[in-house]
This record gives structure tokens, C-alpha cells and sequence, in this order.
């Protein structure tokens, strides 16, 4: 742009619906905590069979009482947040789901004989047609411990689930979806950490000559059963401090479609097949392929602080961390 019309226009903006640093700063907060807990073992591998502590099959699906689907179309897990990724630091792997056992007959994924689809984010299986809800449906997987969710109102416009690691079935038997009363979308599973972005900011001076530094805070709910598990979460998202990580294109990745969900929850055909966080940061994924590099800018995380635990109600904690970053602005 010639300099004597960029005093004509908007700085720093080419498309008012991009997504532009706040929301950047949540989908990737999200994302690398998500993976980071995922990366160090923080899932539960489900085999067949397994019983809970209480009791119960964690290995079996219970029919969903969901007016989305006709009866006996949908079946859900005792936890939802499938782990999807490959590739974790940790030494022991999450099971990569191969199929489903319905009445006793294993059926792959991709099955033509009886179609259905796996919802990771949810934790189900949705059949296209449905089946009896007395049929025995099982199957191996893999759930994430924590939750890592934008805030939004957590957990004030959402239900908390106390009590999603217990799998009998006598426990929260009401009307809804599996046993809960709240169909599994509006239940937030316990632990969980809600981002939020402070919409306040602040800008300096990055160098002679020109350039900004653009200052926000990112703020983490952290939302327990026990304190001692809200105090540890507190700990490790502490630990994180004076550090930079690289952020990636929200809006690159949008374009390019590599997101690892469709609008039904299953595996996108054209995701990246590892972890998202890492590739989606990489310099050079696929082989230095320029279209397929989305890695954005860096983030510098400073001045990290914990406010105390508050006991909101029995056997229900939340503790709040806060973080100052830096991101040079364009």
C-alpha cells in the first residue's frame, strides 16, 4: 500500500470476520492444553472388560433418550472426550477405536452392513439406522482425565456432572441422556479447565522504527471434585510460566479444512492424522508443503498467578490461575 493511502483505512485488518488475537489466543490455549495433558497420559485406556470402582461397565454403551435421534439410533460411554490423537510422549498409548460390538458381533469402523459414525467430542456411537435399546453394544476406546473448554459461562449456563468417573448404572438413574438428566452437550465431566480470554489489553512499543507488543491475560477456571486434584491442575498450569509457545492461523486452518471434526463429530477425512496442537505449529509439516504450514506467531507467557481454592459446594472446588502474554502485533 502506497504511504500516502494507508491513512485511509484500517490498520492491521483485512477481513472483518477473521479471527483476529483474542479469539486466536483461546482456540490455541485450548488446543495446547488439551494435547499437553493427552501428550503426558492424562486418558484412561477402556478395554473389554472393565468394571468401574463401584461397579458398572465402563466398556458398554447406554442407549441415548435424545429427541435429536430416534430410540436406540444413539449410544453413549460413561465419559465422553474420546481421545483421537496418536503419537503421545507418554509410554503407554490411547487404544485407537477399530469398531463396535453390537449384540456380540464386531462391526469396523466404516462397516457397510450396519453404517454408523463415532462421536469423539460427545462420546458416542450413532448408528444411521437404529437398533433394538436392549442390544448389548461395547466397545475399546480411550476418554481424556481433564476437560479443556472455553469458558463461556461455565459453569453457570452448563450443568457440572459430578461423579461422569462412575460407570453403575443405579447411581444417576433420571431421564436424559444415558443416565444423566442433561443430554451429554450440555453436561461439563469433571476435572475440567475453562479458558477465558480478558478482553482487556494493553500495546507497547516493540522496537525503533515500529512494531507493537499487544499484552492480554488469559484466565483458567480450574473445576474439581477433590482439592487436591484443583490444587495439582493449578500447579501444572503454573509451571507453564516464562515460556513461549508458538500460536497457529485459526483462520488459515478454517480455509484449509485440516480441523480434526465435522459437523458430526467424526474423524474429518482431512485432518492431520497425529496430535493437532504440534502439527498445526510445525514449520514445515508435510514435508515443507507452504499451503499445509499454519504456524502464526509467538506468545510469550509471563507473571502467572493462583488465586485460592473456593469450595463451592460439596465435593466441588474451583481455583482460578491467570497468565500475562505478549504477542507482537503485525
Amino acid at each position: 500500500m502506497a504511504e500516502n493511502e494507508q491513512y485511509k483505512h484500517l490498520n492491521a485488518i483485512a477481513n472483518t470476520q477473521d479471527a483476529n488475537l483474542s479469539n486466536t489466543l483461546l482456540e490455541n490455549f485450548i488446543s495446547f492444553y488439551d494435547w499437553g495433558f493427552t501428550d503426558v497420559g492424562a486418558f484412561y485406556n477402556i478395554e473389554i472388560p472393565q468394571s468401574g470402582i463401584y461397579g458398572g461397565d465402563r466398556h458398554k454403551l447406554r442407549a441415548i433418550d435424545d429427541p435429536n435421534y430416534t430410540d436406540g439410533q444413539a449410544w453413549e460411554a460413561y465419559r465422553s472426550n474420546w481421545v483421537w490423537e496418536t503419537g503421545v510422549l507418554n509410554s503407554e498409548q490411547p487404544i485407537r477405536i477399530s469398531g463396535v460390538f453390537v449384540g456380540g458381533t464386531f462391526r469396523a469402523t466404516g462397516n457397510v452392513e450396519q453404517p454408523y459414525h463415532i462421536n469423539y467430542p460427545d462420546g458416542r456411537v450413532v448408528f444411521d439406522t437404529a437398533i433394538s435399546t436392549s442390544t448389548e453394544v461395547k466397545l475399546e476406546y480411550a476418554h481424556k482425565w481433564v476437560n479443556v473448554i472455553p469458558a463461556e459461562g461455565v459453569p453457570w449456563f452448563r450443568q457440572i456432572q459430578q461423579g461422569s468417573f462412575r460407570s453403575d448404572n443405579g447411581t444417576f438413574t433420571q431421564f436424559g441422556s444415558g443416565d444423566w438428566a442433561q443430554l451429554g452437550q450440555t453436561r461439563v465431566q469433571l476435572p475440567t479447565i475453562a479458558v477465558e480470554i480478558d478482553p482487556t489489553k494493553s500495546l507497547q512499543g516493540y522496537q525503533l522504527g515500529g512494531g507493537q507488543l499487544i499484552n492480554s491475560d488469559v484466565v483458567f477456571y480450574v473445576i474439581t471434585e477433590t482439592h487436591w486434584e484443583c490444587s495439582n491442575l493449578m500447579d501444572q498450569i503454573a509451571y507453564q510460566n516464562d515460556r513461549n509457545i508458538w500460536l497457529f492461523d485459526t483462520n488459515k486452518i478454517a480455509i484449509s479444512g485440516v480441523y480434526p471434526f465435522n459437523y458430526r463429530g467424526e474423524l474429518n477425512e482431512h485432518a492431520l492424522p497425529s496430535g493437532l496442537y504440534p502439527q498445526l505449529v510445525d514449520d514445515a509439516p508435510n514435508a515443507g508443503d507452504p499451503s499445509y504450514n499454519f504456524r502464526y506467531r509467538k506468545c510469550f507467557i509471563s507473571d502467572t498467578r493462583a488465586q485460592s481454592i473456593t469450595e463451592v459446594s460439596p465435593e466441588l472446588y474451583m481455583g482460578t490461575v491467570r497468565c500475562s502474554t505478549q504477542v507482537k502485533a503485525i
